[in-house]
């Protein structure tokens, strides 16, 4: 669905641009994790439940209008839908639950970023500045977790992008190859949906990702730079910036 959101003040339009950013942070990121049961399980745990969680909790006060209780009922079936996958990968952890549970996940955090975003943006009632606070702010898990990194020498896993590195321009890389077949495209086109104008991000492919764009053409038309910075024949990298 193609949204126009109007924000209150120039503050909740910075707070609206970087909740859109960190819920396609998450995407790539527990895409990126599809592989790897334990790394996904902490990420589930520490910050897509409690995120899901907290923009269901904002579009319940923002009102029971049509539209508002629509998206709320939308939203209310994705998560369950992640958090099922997530419980059944904490029983038994396995790639083939971890596959299901990054999927779910991702669906989960499209449907927060492109429905109940311009929802809750467009409502009186919920503060945007005091939603971005809530979502940014780590849980206990999340935070150990981030000191441990930090004495490893590695980046806090709640700084920065998520989406596996930078380029020498500043790009944030998007690898598609690492990211399971079922979910690439939603992965791609979360991480396309929270940047801001004059953001960008280097999606690497293994092949010419001609029907991506052809799909993204309809999405957004006109509103994303493409440019091929490696063709082929084993590599594909494409600048991707947002008008």
């Amino acid at each position: 669905m193609e949204n126009l959101t109007l924000a209150s003040s120039r503050t909740s339009a910075a707070a609206l641009e970087s909740i859109r950013q960190l819920l396609a942070e998450w995407s790539s990121k527990v895409a990126s994790q599809s592989g790897d049961p334990a790394a996904l399980q902490q990420t589930l745990g520490s910050d897509i439940d409690p995120g899901l969680g907290t923009l269901t909790r904002g579009l319940a006060a923002a009102g029971n209008t049509n539209d508002t209780a629509l998206v709320a009922r939308l939203l209310d079936h994705a998560t369950t839908a992640a958090t099922t996958a997530s419980t059944r990968l904490a029983e038994q952890p396995s790639e083939g639950r971890a596959g299901a549970a990054a999927q779910a996940a991702v669906t989960a955090l499209e449907m927060a970023s492109t429905e109940a975003l311009p929802v809750l943006a467009s409502s009186p009632k919920v503060d945007l500045d005091q939603l971005l606070a809530e979502l940014s702010t780590p849980s206990p898990d999340s935070a150990d977790q981030g000191r441990a990194e930090e004495a490893a020498g590695a980046a806090p896993a709640g700084g920065g992008c998520a989406c596996g590195g930078h380029d020498e321009e500043g790009l944030a890389e998007l690898d598609t190859r690492v990211i399971p077949h079922a979910i690439r495209h939603a992965t791609i086109f979360g991480a396309l949906e929270g940047l801001a104008p004059g953001r960008g991000i280097l999606l690497i492919a293994n092949h010419n990702p001609l029907p991506l764009l052809a799909q993204l053409e309809q999405r957004a038309a006109g509103q994303f730079a493409v440019e091929y910075i490696e063709e082929g024949p084993e590599t594909y990298q494409l600048s991707m910036i947002r008008r």
